[in-house]
């Protein structure tokens, strides 16, 4: 029952993510020829490139949905199928939203179309991110990067995000691409105060198998382990061990997956940390 409330409660954030994007895009940021971050803003900004020099009226949504549509095919062999669903109803909600929210520009103001535009986009992101899903694109390739080399899902972001406001900024001017770093500025600082989950956070895991489970987690994640063979349980008077970590959000859903293939029956106690003092790389 707590499964399909859950799973409700995730449709409900991807339909919002949906409403929330498509107001951002059709009302503040495509008219005022801003972008978003990621596959959004890539989207956007080859209808604005199609539109200014091949006099092509491409609609946001359908480059939205063919970008998207590589990058879920490889979610669903790589990511999992829950995590994959529920991002392909994320990615859909967005495209429907917004093919129906016309193209109205409510402000003239560049940087109000900025500011609330990223409110916008950004707030409908991190409710997804709450509930264990992404949008879709950048997400799904920082995801599958962060798996096979351990580098930072900010890294990837960072890099998608450079190249779509340097060729805005050669295309359309430098102001306007400027207006975009504040948009996506912001979109990141309202996801980080909805995603508190982003946190970092220090992971004990109970097993019988620990020196199986530190293997792979020390093969897929750029993270120390500390180990203790010597704990019993009060109830069952059984020897147990332990392996402590510190992890990002993104790093926990690839590592429960991992102690769950090696050991179906450890307990795993995920708590919020507050902060870290000491060597903690975000790469």
């Amino acid at each position: 029952m707590t499964f399909v409330k859950n799973y409700y409660k995730s449709i409900l954030a991807a339909l919002f993510y949906g409403i929330t994007s498509a107001l951002g895009i059709q009302l503040l940021l495509q008219p005022a020829k801003l972008y978003t971050s990621g596959v959004t803003g890539a989207s956007q900004l080859i209808v604005n490139l199609l539109n200014e020099f091949a006099h092509m009226d491409t609609p946001v949504y359908l480059w939205y949905a063919l970008l998207n549509l590589p990058l879920i095919l490889l979610a669903w062999f790589k990511l999992g199928r829950k995590f994959t669903i529920l991002s392909i109803i994320s990615v859909v909600s967005a495209s429907l939203f917004i093919l129906i929210v016309p193209l109205y520009p409510l402000t003239k103001d560049p940087l109000l179309s900025a500011v609330f535009g990223g409110i916008l986009s950004g707030a409908g992101i991190g409710l997804c991110f709450r509930y264990g899903f992404s949008t879709g694109g950048t997400d799904i390739i920082a995801l599958i990067v962060q798996k096979s080399t351990g580098r930072s899902v900010g890294q990837v972001s960072f890099a998608i995000n450079a190249i779509i406001i340097t060729i805005a900024g050669f295309a359309f001017g430098w102001e306007l691409a400027l207006y975009t770093i504040i948009s996506i500025y912001i979109t990141n600082v309202v996801i980080d105060k909805m995603y508190i989950q982003q946190q970092k956070i220090t992971v004990t895991i109970y097993s019988h198998k620990v020196d199986d489970i530190s293997k792979e987690l020390l093969k897929s994640l750029n993270r120390g382990l500390t180990l203790d063979y010597h704990l019993r349980g009060a109830y069952s008077g059984e020897e147990i061990g332990s392996i402590t970590t510190v992890l990002t959000k993104y790093q926990l859903f690839f590592a429960k997956k991992i102690i769950m293939n090696v050991d179906p029956d450890a307990f795993i106690n995920i708590q919020p940390t507050m902060s870290i003092s000491g060597k903690f790389s975000d790469n």
